[in-house]
């Protein structure tokens, strides 16, 4: 990144994008999950043996980065000259973008990222 360029995380289309983003998952909202007792909830979430079972149930959920981590994740991406990036979980997108926008500002680099949920793969790849 050269020092007259801003950021690529708060320039456009980048920074519009994550506000879009994020105001979407500040909305989203699961029938499924919603209806489950608090107590079935936090059972299905502590699991090791019944991950899919909730995640299938949390497909519509996001599972964002907060406002605050997303940064951090570009930050630590930016400090560590990072030029290879590996994501477990990409939701619907969002840290995706903050790594992204760290490897184009350190000059490229390449981003691996996973999806558990095909709906999320989906949604992740529209998002853009």
């Amino acid at each position: 990144m050269t020092p007259d360029k801003a950021p690529t995380l708060i320039s456009v289309p980048v920074a519009p994008l994550l506000d879009r983003l994020f105001a979407e998952a500040d909305a989203a909202t699961s029938p499924a999950v919603s209806n489950l007792a608090p107590e079935e909830l936090q059972r299905l979430v502590g699991s090791r043996a019944d991950y899919v079972q909730f995640y299938g149930l949390a497909k519509d959920l996001w599972l964002p980065v907060s406002r605050e981590t997303g940064p951090l994740l570009y930050m630590l991406a930016r400090a560590m000259r990072a030029q290879h990036i590996v994501e477990f979980g990409t939701s619907f997108g969002i840290s995706t973008i903050h790594l992204a926008a760290a490897l184009r500002d350190n000059g490229g680099g390449r981003l691996i990222t996973t999806e558990f949920e095909p709906s999320k793969i989906v949604r992740a790849r529209q998002a853009c």
